[in-house]
């Protein structure tokens, strides 16, 4: 009979994890994760899905703080509160105020006033870690979505963490007392922790589906990222076959590469998808398998992986702050080797930070040892300093930008309501600093400024010297209307009126369309008022006037079709208007039918949304868009107006020919009877460019919404152009 030999399971023993030191796979976890953000954000096209290394953090931040917690309530039976966050302060808050303060600093010295302002108020959020709650509620304000990128804005995810740090422990000494009451102290905390996480998740995937952007950064979303860490912590430490740990090691390890290969920037997050990374996170986790053989303990022990995961907080501080400030430094766009150079500084000043900030205040014997209360004290002190630094720079350019904001009112009033070469009363001029102000001066004969000084029927000299600009800047975006602008994916529908009174006007003029109808609303006001018109402002984010749909998310699609049929049917129903001024942003991209032009599609679906207004609307006016600037025009102004430059426009023009594109909504207009197509392009461009200055009015608030200041100087133009306004009935 032969005998059978049974050989028993490789079982590693169960190792007290709370006892141990740092684990290396953790480490490993940590600069996998660190290594695709900075690859993300340097090659976006390369690794699209890069960002999910914060994900992975979360986990390991949920599984760490949460054993950490289990162990002292072990040991304890509760948990200190204040020495909790105190230990949570000294390992985070010293280092992250450092690089608030460089990049305060750097702000200073490289970036254009313009920016100042928003910057600083990001910085203000970031040292309060509320930067994700300021970022999402940008996301679904539009004009605050054409934002440049801060310096500061990846602390959102810090400012997640440290809400998860703040409330977790809370829910955990609350589980401790119910489980008092229970008798089943582990339970409860399990129970609490699995309902936060279940609740958290179902709030991701629904609030993804409704908002992703702004889903993407609030704390509710990302919870239960933290609670799958934290619920792996609850459980016992792993006992099972190596082989099968190596595996678990080896696929969360695939996991996370899958995720940042098939999630990129189109894909709703966090929501379902991250499930891709969470999980892959918690099997490396689970697997613990330093000393399991077979696992990729090898991988992720090599020194250079330890050695960022060491240092993987100060390169996350680090990085982003240095590839958004460089290219403000260089006055120019990255290129290959200043990103590898890039990534050295990072390295060298992510190790010193390591080395002399975040070490020396963690381990520092008179705040370990002594009260939580001096470690409070001590973290208030430095985000007070950080806080009113950033406060000094915000008000410091918010008193120009009002005094900027109150000449340019005064003379772009002027400029609409007087016609060239007439006398005007008070006088006005502007501050030869630059920075404008309103000042007695002797009168001034003639206003003349912005489109004034460039008008076909005969223009006039400006009435402010060679480099002076208004609005400056750095008040540009503030010039801008946008209290009646419908917010983009809104499904509310709200109706804003202008000119005179209904019941004293001789018509109603309705202006429709996207944001770039809506910024003439200055011009039309003007024109309701002077010729006794009332008006409708019917307008929306990213929705003109056509039954076309846009190439958007779902949501912004279906909400501008319900808008748009609402705009349609608010027209037919009111007998009083008989007018209609519309306009479209020129680049606007739409969904053609299989087959279709693109550009034949949206020209043929805005004429016929022009043939279906009512006959009573005699006068349908398009005004063609204005050219497509630089991105960054109004931060390019101001380094012309930092270098001495008279004419800033000319070193921030655009050639002609892209700044002008096929406008398919004026092309539609020009095939409609009863419609004029409204064409400006003269008044921005020459035959070679198209400039954002002219006549020492800033043209674009942003990427391309004009500002107040313009529209008001083009008022005699459109005047002339809009007979309708002034005909007599």
């Amino acid at each position: 009979m032969t005998s059978t030999v049974t050989r028993a399971p490789e079982v590693e023993p169960a190792a007290p994890r709370r006892a141990r030191g740092m684990r290396a796979d953790i480490q490993g976890l940590r600069a996998i994760a660190v290594a695709l953000v900075v690859l993300y954000h340097l090659w976006p096209w390369h690794i699209g899905g890069g960002f999910i290394g914060v994900d992975v953090f979360f986990v390991i931040s949920g599984f760490l703080i949460t054993s950490h917690l289990l162990r002292e309530v072990d040991l304890t039976g509760t948990v200190s509160l204040p020495r909790f966050w105190a230990r949570r302060a000294r390992r985070l808050l010293p280092a992250s105020l450092l690089v608030l303060a460089a990049v305060l600093v750097a702000i200073a010295w490289w970036v254009p006033r313009a920016l100042w302002g928003q910057f600083a108020r990001e910085v203000i959020g970031a040292a309060a870690y509320v930067e994700n709650l300021l970022l999402a509620a940008d996301s679904v304000d539009y004009l605050a979505a054409s934002n440049a990128a801060s310096p500061v804005q990846h602390y959102w995810s810090l400012s997640a963490e440290e809400q998860f740090y703040l409330l977790w422990p809370l829910l955990v000494v609350l589980a401790v007392w119910l489980g008092r009451r229970w008798g089943a102290r582990r339970r409860a905390i399990a129970a609490m922790l699995a309902l936060v996480t279940a609740g958290s998740f179902a709030t991701s995937v629904a609030w993804t589906a409704s908002s992703p952007a702004q889903a993407y950064f609030v704390t509710p979303t990302r919870a239960w990222e933290f609670g799958a860490g934290a619920l792996l912590a609850v459980l016992p430490a792993v006992i099972g076959r190596a082989r099968l740990r190596a595996v678990a090691a080896w696929a969360g390890l695939a996991l996370i590469g899958l995720s940042a290969w098939v999630i990129d920037g189109a894909t709703p997050f966090p929501g379902a998808w991250a499930l891709l990374p969470v999980a892959g996170t918690v099997l490396v986790l689970w697997a613990d398998g330093d000393h399991v053989r077979g696992a990729p303990s090898g991988l992720l022990r090599l020194s250079p992986v330890q050695t960022v995961g060491e240092l993987s907080y100060s390169i996350y501080l680090w990085h982003w702050a240095a590839i958004v400030i460089a290219p403000y430094a260089l006055h120019r766009d990255l290129l290959a080797t200043d990103k590898l150079l890039l990534l050295v500084g990072i390295g060298l000043a992510s190790y010193a930070t390591w080395r002399w900030v975040e070490n020396p205040a963690r381990g520092a014997r008179v705040l370990v040892e002594g009260r939580p209360r001096l470690t409070f004290v001590l973290a208030g002190a430095g985000m007070a300093v950080v806080i009113g630094v950033a406060a000094w720079m915000s008000s410091t350019v918010e008193r120009e930008v009002e005094s900027s904001l109150e000449l340019s009112q005064r003379l772009a009033q002027a400029a609409s309501d007087i016609a060239p070469g007439s006398a005007v009363q008070p006088p006005i001029t502007a501050d030869p600093s630059g920075v404008g102000s309103s000042v007695e001066a002797p009168a001034i004969q003639v206003v003349c400024i912005g489109a004034a000084t460039v008008d076909p029927a005969g223009g006039c000299t400006s009435t402010l010297a060679a480099g002076e600009v208004v609005p400056v800047p750095a008040a540009a975006k503030l010039d801008s209307p946008e209290d009646c602008l419908g917010s983009k994916g809104s499904r509310d529908f709200d109706v804003c009126e202008f000119g005179v009174p209904r019941a004293d006007s001789r018509g109603t003029v309705a202006l429709v369309g996207d944001s770039h109808a809506y910024h003439w609303l200055p011009a039309m006001d003007d024109l309701a008022k002077a010729h006794g018109w009332h008006g409708v402002v019917m307008a929306r984010a990213s929705c003109p006037f056509t039954p076309a749909d846009r190439t958007l998310d779902r949501r912004v699609v279906e909400t501008c079709a319900t808008f748009n049929e609402r705009v349609a049917e608010e027209i037919a129903r009111r007998d009083d208007i008989t007018m209609v001024v519309m306009g479209a942003y020129q680049e606007t991209r739409f969904a053609a039918p299989a087959g279709a032009d693109e550009r034949a599609y949206a020209q043929d679906s805005f004429r016929a949304a022009i043939d279906a207004l009512p006959a009573r609307v005699s006068d349908v006016y398009v005004i063609r868009d204005a050219p497509v600037p630089l991105a960054d025009n109004v931060e390019c102004v101001e380094r012309e107006l930092r270098g001495g430059s008279t004419d800033p426009g000319a070193g921030c023009a655009v050639p002609r020919g892209e700044g002008l594109q096929l406008d398919v909504l004026a092309a539609a207009a020009e095939q409609v009877q009863r419609a004029t197509a409204i064409d400006l392009s003269d008044l921005y461009c020459d035959a070679d460019a198209c400039v954002p200055v002219v006549g020492n009015v800033m043209v674009y608030a942003d990427q391309g919404h004009l500002t107040r200041t313009w529209v008001h100087s083009a008022v005699p133009q459109l005047e002339r152009l809009m007979p309708a306004f002034s005909a007599r009935t």
